[in-house]
């Protein structure tokens, strides 16, 4: 099985760590900013996956979004041929989502990438590690109405990763089980 992931997000949010930890080495350099699209394959749970790190985007304007970085993040789309199966939104699990960010993630998406967009799209929550004992949807449940909204958006696909406990392997399996039931789900829509 073939697996192409687009990892999108503000800047900062750790996309490049979280590809990393998807792909099982150190591929893309964390720590610093994105300026271009980055792509990168390894077999992963015995699968093949592809993984394109695009550049951050603007946390409250599409329009404070460089145009160079938009089309960038297009480009990295067109490096997934013929298309990604997933849009991986990687939100950090410590932050907080307010109406307006929550409107700027999904103008992004839609701008960037049309209006269904939202069929392939899931958040992918990093540093789960924050979450300690807590089960991810109590998070949810406290991240308040906008986190809803915008899991609604994705059609409440979403996934933790940790990159910092034992049994990172069984996360990752699991992330990728889960795209495979959304496209399964959504097909070539």
């Amino acid at each position: 099985t073939e697996l192409r992931v687009l990892l999108l997000g503000w800047k900062g949010v750790g996309k490049s760590s979280v590809g990393n930890s998807i792909l099982g080495r150190r591929f893309f350099e964390s720590g610093q900013e994105t300026d271009l699209c980055l792509r990168r394959q390894a077999l992963v749970c015995g699968r093949r996956v592809t993984i394109v790190d695009t550049p951050g985007w603007d946390w409250f304007s599409v329009s404070r979004t460089p145009k160079r970085i938009r089309q960038e993040s297009q480009r990295g789309a067109a490096l997934l041929r013929p298309g990604p199966h997933t849009l991986l939104l990687v939100l950090p699990v410590v932050s907080s989502l307010t109406a307006r960010k929550r409107r700027t993630l999904l103008a992004h998406i839609e701008t960037l990438f049309g209006e269904t967009a939202c069929l392939h799209t899931m958040v992918l929550f990093s540093c789960g590690d924050w979450l300690g004992r807590t089960p991810i949807e109590e998070h949810i449940l406290r991240g308040g109405r906008e986190l809803q909204r915008l899991l609604e958006y994705c059609g409440n696909y979403y996934h933790v990763l940790d990159s910092k406990t034992p049994g990172k392997d069984r996360s990752v399996s699991a992330l990728l089980d889960k795209i495979e039931e959304m496209i399964r789900e959504n097909g070539d829509k």
